[in-house]
C-alpha cells in the first residue's frame, strides 16, 4: 500500500465517513426536552464533591438553588479542602444545603470515588445526580434530566457541557472533548444494550436512579478507577441498564482544566483508562488514525515549502477543518480555534502515548494535590 494511494483514497474515505458520523451522532445526542415537575416529583440528591474550590463553589450552589425543580437535597462534601470552600458552603442560609466533612480516604481509592461515594451514603433521593463544584446549570437542567431518565427508561443520563472559563490555550485544546464526541465515537453504540464495551458519561453531570447505582456497585466497584464517570457508565450497563447521552450545552459549564500544564495532566491521567486500558485501541488511535487525520495538514504545508500545493490535500485540509467547525457549533467551542485543528490532534494523541506511558509503568501524578495512579493494577475490586 503506498502513501499515495492513503492520501487519495483512504483519507478522502476517512474523511467524509467522519462527516457522516458526526452528522448521525447529532441526531443520537439530543438536547433534552424541558420538563416541569409538580410537588410530587421524586427527590433529587445532588451531591458535589469538593476540594479546595473556593473559585467555584459559591457559584456553583447558586445556580443549584435556581433550579426549576421542586424537590431537591444538596449535599456538598469538603474533601480536605484546604481554602475557604467549607466557609462559602456553610454560609449558605438555604435548608436544602447541606455541608459534610469528608472522612480518611481509604488506602487504593481515589479521592474522587471515596468523596462520591460517602455522599452517596448519605443522599435520601431516589434519584443520585453528580455534580462537579466548578460546573454551573441553568435553573431547568435537573428537570429535563428527570425528564429524559424517565422518558428514556435509563438507569443513567449525562449531559455533554459547555467549557466555561478557560486560558487561550483551553480554547484550542478542550474543543478536543466535543470533537472527540461528535467525531470519534458512534453514540448509538454506548446507547445500545448490544455493546456492552461501549459506555461513556460526562463526569461533570450524571443523574443516576439509586436502583441503577446501587445495582452497578457505585463508586465502591472500582474505588481506583481515575475516570469514575466512564467507570460509572460501565457497570450501569453492564447490568442491562439503559444509559444516554444528551446534549447539554446551552444548560451546563463547566471549567474543565485552563493551563496547560492542567490540560496536559487532565487528558494524559484519563485518556488510556477511558479506553479501558485497551492497547489495540490505543496504538490504533496514536499510529494509524492521528496520521491520517493530520495528513491534509502536512500535504499542504509540505507542498507550500516546495511551491506545488495539491489541490487535492487542499480539499481534504478543508473538509477536515469543516468537520471540527460543525463539532465546534455544536459543543459551543470557539470557531476562531478552528484553523488550529492540527495543534489539538496532535496534543490529543501525545497525551494518549503519555497515557499509556504512565498506566504501564505505573508512575503517578499530581492531582488536586494528591499522588494519582493511573495504572490498571489499581482498579481495586
Amino acid at each position: 500500500m503506498t502513501w499515495a494511494f492513503l492520501f487519495d483514497r483512504v483519507v478522502p474515505g476517512l474523511l467524509l465517513a467522519q462527516s457522516a458520523l458526526i452528522l448521525w451522532n447529532r441526531r443520537v445526542v439530543r438536547r433534552p426536552e424541558p420538563r416541569s415537575w409538580g410537588p410530587s416529583a421524586p427527590l433529587v440528591s445532588v451531591l458535589v464533591p469538593a476540594r479546595s474550590e473556593e473559585e467555584n463553589i459559591g457559584a456553583c450552589l447558586t445556580s443549584l438553588l435556581a433550579q426549576d425543580y421542586p424537590n431537591l437535597e444538596i449535599i456538598v462534601l469538603d474533601d480536605e479542602s484546604d481554602d475557604s470552600t467549607a466557609s462559602i458552603v456553610r454560609a449558605m442560609t438555604d435548608p436544602r444545603v447541606r455541608l459534610m466533612s469528608g472522612e480518611l480516604r481509604p488506602d487504593r481509592w481515589t479521592g474522587k470515588n471515596w468523596a462520591c461515594h460517602q455522599l452517596s451514603q448519605v443522599a435520601a433521593g431516589d434519584l443520585l445526580c453528580f455534580v462537579d463544584a466548578d460546573t454551573l446549570l441553568e435553573p431547568g437542567t435537573i428537570s429535563a434530566a428527570a425528564g429524559a431518565l424517565a422518558a428514556e427508561g435509563a438507569g443513567l443520563v449525562s449531559l455533554l457541557p459547555r467549557a466555561g472559563r478557560t486560558s487561550r490555550a483551553g480554547q484550542i485544546l478542550l474543543p478536543m472533548v466535543t470533537h472527540a464526541t461528535f467525531a470519534l465515537f458512534p453514540v448509538a453504540a454506548i446507547h445500545s444494550p448490544k455493546h456492552a464495551a461501549f459506555a461513556a458519561a460526562f463526569g461533570p453531570f450524571m443523574l443516576l436512579t439509586r436502583d441503577a447505582y446501587e445495582a452497578a456497585g457505585g463508586h465502591a466497584a472500582h474505588p481506583g478507577s481515575v475516570v469514575d464517570d466512564v467507570q460509572l457508565s460501565r457497570g450501569v450497563k453492564a447490568v442491562g441498564l439503559p444509559i444516554r447521552l444528551f446534549d447539554g450545552t446551552d444548560l451546563i459549564q463547566t471549567t474543565w482544566y485552563r493551563t496547560v500544564g492542567e490540560i496536559w495532566t487532565g487528558f494524559a491521567k484519563n485518556a488510556y483508562p477511558a479506553l479501558d486500558y485497551n492497547p489495540w485501541v490505543a496504538s490504533a488511535a496514536i499510529l494509524v488514525l492521528a496520521p491520517l487525520l493530520l495528513s491534509p495538514f502536512f500535504r499542504v504545508a509540505f507542498g507550500a515549502l516546495e511551491g506545488d500545493v495539491s489541490m487535492v490535500a487542499v480539499w481534504l485540509l478543508l473538509l477536515l477543518m469543516a468537520n471540527r467547525a460543525l463539532t465546534a457549533v455544536y459543543g459551543r467551542d470557539p470557531l476562531w480555534s478552528t484553523p488550529l485543528h492540527p495543534v489539538t490532534l496532535a496534543f490529543w494523541a501525545a497525551t494518549l502515548a503519555w497515557s499509556i506511558v504512565l498506566a504501564t509503568t505505573e508512575r503517578e501524578v499530581m492531582w488536586k494535590g494528591r499522588a494519582l495512579s493511573t495504572s490498571a493494577e489499581d482498579l481495586a475490586e
